[in-house]
């Protein structure tokens, strides 16, 4: 029995040598004696989780690349959700509140989640605006006017397109980054298909084996 107790022991110690430890630490203003659970997000995996005691959090995962992580409280699958991205050999310190966890949500010492953040605020910018438009599309379609309904189907269609080729520039533009890997994923289903071949073969060959490049080839 002792045998078999240390074989797993040096199986579960090979595989997590592979990778590099992240550590996470903070505060959850208002929170006690609930649950925080670290989840690699594409996945819906539990990497970690503990009890937040006296709102103080503590977490460690194995990782072996930039991955889109998240943090959740109350149960793996909870809405109250914040996601980031994150590398390896990292310490982070992560900082909110219980009432508005995803909105008051914010890490710090993550250079790679700093590049992301910026990214998704301009990416956003477009989903605001496509937002709004579509506020006034079914108040046209309400109405029956179906030549204005028409106009911000137009203007909805450029809105998304813009979106679209921020995310195919910036991934162009940037092409040894992991975080260009990781955006052209998360937005593959809007991009075209003959255009993901050409930002796929235009990564670096580092970044073509990693975990997001080959999510996007097995797709082509």
């Amino acid at each position: 029995m002792k045998k078999i107790v240390v074989l797993i022991f040096v199986i579960i110690y090979s595989c997590l040598s592979d990778k590099d430890e992240i550590k996470i630490s903070g505060k959850i203003s208002g929170l006690n004696n609930s649950t925080i659970y670290l989840v690699k997000v594409d996945e819906n995996i539990v990497l970690d989780s503990s009890k937040v005691v006296d709102e103080k959090v503590n977490l460690t995962a194995y990782i072996n690349e930039p991955l889109e992580l998240a943090l959740r409280i109350e149960s793996k699958n909870s809405t109250k959700s914040y996601s980031f991205f994150s590398e390896p050999s990292s310490k982070l310190i992560f900082t909110s509140s219980k009432e508005k966890f995803e909105y008051n949500g914010k890490i710090e010492n993550s250079v790679m989640n700093s590049e992301y953040y910026k990214l998704k605020t301009q990416i956003e910018k477009y989903d605001e605006k496509d937002l709004e438009l579509l506020a006034d599309q079914i108040k046209f379609s309400v109405e029956g006017d179906q030549k204005n309904y028409n106009l911000i189907e137009e203007k909805r269609i450029k809105i998304n397109q813009k979106k679209i080729l921020l995310i195919v520039n910036y991934s162009i533009n940037n092409n040894s980054s992991p975080l260009s890997a990781f955006i052209v994923f998360k937005y593959k289903e809007s991009i075209n298909e003959n255009y993901l071949e050409k930002i796929y073969a235009n990564f670096s060959d580092k970044l073509k084996d990693s975990y997001y490049a080959k999510k996007i080839i097995s797709k082509l």
